[in-house]
C-alpha cells in the first residue's frame, strides 16, 4: 500500500505560504544536532518549529530551547499516525499566534519528527484542513543517516527504509566516525539501495561531521527536487513519490496497550496492528553516582540487546548534571555536561524506548530498575 508525499514545491514570486522542512531519519541519527546548528545560521535563524517525541518528557525541545522564539512540542505519540491530530493543531495554533503578533513572524517552519515516524503522513498533514494548505507548502523533505550504524539500522527497521525512500535530501551524520573509505563504500551501497527503490526522483546526497552542514548547502541541494507550485497541492498528493517500506502504512505506530486506537480497530488484519515500540520513564535518583549509571545503562544493553532502541534524558548525579544519549547499535552511551538551565520542574531520568511487545524476562529487569511508566 503506498504512501503519498506531497513533493515540495517550487517558489513562485507571488507564493506567500511559509515553507515547511520536515527532518526526519531513525532514532539517533543526529537530527537535533543539525537542526541547533542550523537555526545559529541566516537562513532559519527566525524559523518556527514542531518538535515530536516519544515520552513523557521530551529531551530534543529542551537541547533546541533559546533557539527560536516560536516553537511548540508534540510529545507522548508518533505524528506520522497517532499524533497527526496535534501536529495540525500546532501548525495552525502558530500560524494565528504569528498572524495575531502572539510570537515573531517566522519566515519559515521545522518539523523534526521522532526517530519512528514514516514521512509520508506526516506530510499529508498539510493538506488536512484548508488553512493549513493555505498557509503551508512541503518544501522538502530531509532524512538523517549515521555512517556509524546506517548498515544496521536499514537492514533491521523498516521505519528507516520508509525514511530513506521519501528523503528529497539524505544526509550522512557523524561521518567523523568512520573512514573515508568506508564512507565511500556506504555512500554506494546507500545509491544501489535507492536505485533498487525505483523513485521517481533520487534525493541529492549531503554528508556532515560533527552537524557541521551548511543551512545553504541544504537548501541549495532542495532546489534540485522542486516541482512546479502551479498544480494544486491536493493533487500532488496523489502522485506518491514513495513505496512505504513497511508492511502497512500503519504497522509502525505507538500508543498505550489497551487504548483505543481507530487506526487499529479499523485494520482487522494482523499485521496491520502491530506496535513497534513503546517508550518508558526511568527515573534517576540524585545520589546514584554517575559510574554506577553508566554501568546500568551497560546492563541494560546487555540484557535487552536489539530490543532497546533508544536512552536519552537528562539527570543529575553527585558529580554533577548531564545530557546522557544512547542510539541504536553504538557500543556505549554519549555522556556530556548538561549546559541547559534546571527549572524546579526538571526531571532527572531517562527515556527509554523498546521493542514491543518485550518477552516477559525483559518486562521484569524493567520493572527491577523502575523502568516501567509509560511514556506514549
Amino acid at each position: 500500500m503506498n504512501l503519498s508525499i506531497s513533493k515540495p514545491d517550487l517558489v513562485r514570486p507571488d507564493d506567500k505560504r511559509i515553507p515547511v522542512y520536515l527532518l526526519t531519519g531513525y532514532l539517533g541519527s543526529g537530527k537535533t544536532s543539525l537542526l541547533k546548528s542550523w537555526l545559529a545560521q541566516p537562513e532559519f535563524a527566525q524559523a518556527a518549529l514542531v518538535i515530536n517525541e516519544l515520552g513523557e518528557v521530551g529531551l530534543d525541545n529542551q537541547l533546541l530551547s533559546g533557539a527560536t522564539e516560536s516553537s511548540t512540542l508534540v510529545a507522548n505519540a508518533c505524528v506520522c499516525c497517532t499524533g497527526l491530530p496535534g501536529l495540525a493543531e500546532a501548525l495552525e495554533d502558530l500560524f494565528w499566534a504569528r498572524l495575531e503578533r502572539r510570537m515573531p513572524r517566522f519566515p519559515n517552519l521545522v518539523i523534526e519528527t521522532t526517530g519512528l515516524a514514516e514521512p509520508g503522513p506526516v506530510a499529508q498533514a498539510l493538506i488536512s484542513s484548508d488553512l493549513l494548505k493555505e498557509r503551508y507548502r512541503l518544501a522538502g523533505v530531509v532524512t538523517c543517516l549515521s555512517a556509524s550504524t546506517a548498515d544496521a539500522v536499514l537492514k533491521q527497521h523498516a521505519e528507516a527504509r520508509a525514511q530513506l525512500a521519501g528523503a528529497d535530501v539524505l544526509v550522512i551524520t557523524k561521518t567523523d566516525l568512520v573512514s573515508t573509505a568506508n564512507l565511500e563504500a556506504l555512500t554506494l551501497r546507500v545509491q544501489h539501495q535507492l536505485a533498487h527503490l525505483e523513485l521517481k526522483s533520487t534525493p541529492s546526497l549531503l554528508t556532515s561531521a560533527q552537524a557541521n552542514l551548511a543551512a545553504s548547502d541544504l537548501l541549495n541541494s532542495l532546489l534540485l527536487h522542486g516541482v512546479s507550485d502551479n498544480t494544486p497541492l491536493d493533487q500532488l498528493a496523489k502522485n506518491s513519490k514513495i513505496q512505504s517500506a513497511s508492511s502497512s502504512p500503519h504497522a509502525l505506530h505507538l500508543h498505550k496497550p489497551g487504548v483505543h486506537c481507530d487506526i487499529c480497530d479499523h485494520d482487522h488484519h494482523p499485521a496491520h496492528a502491530v506496535h513497534a515500540a513503546q517508550a518508558l520513564w526511568w527515573p534517576i535518583a540524585p545520589s546514584l553516582a554517575l559510574e554506577n549509571l553508566k554501568a546500568q545503562v551497560r546492563d541494560l544493553q546487555n540484557s535487552l540487546g536489539a530490543d532497546l532502541l533508544r536512552i536519552k534524558g537528562r539527570v543529575q548525579t553527585p558529580e554533577g548534571k548531564f545530557v546522557i544519549q544512547l542510539a541504536p547499535f553504538e557500543e556505549q552511551a554519549q555522556v556530556c555536561a548538561d549546559e541547559l538551565t534546571w527549572a524546579d520542574s526538571t526531571r532527572s531520568g531517562l527515556t527509554v524506548i523498546v521493542s514491543h511487545p518485550l518477552s516477559a524476562d525483559a518486562e521484569q529487569l524493567l520493572l527491577q530498575k523502575d523502568i516501567s511508566s509509560l511514556g506514549i
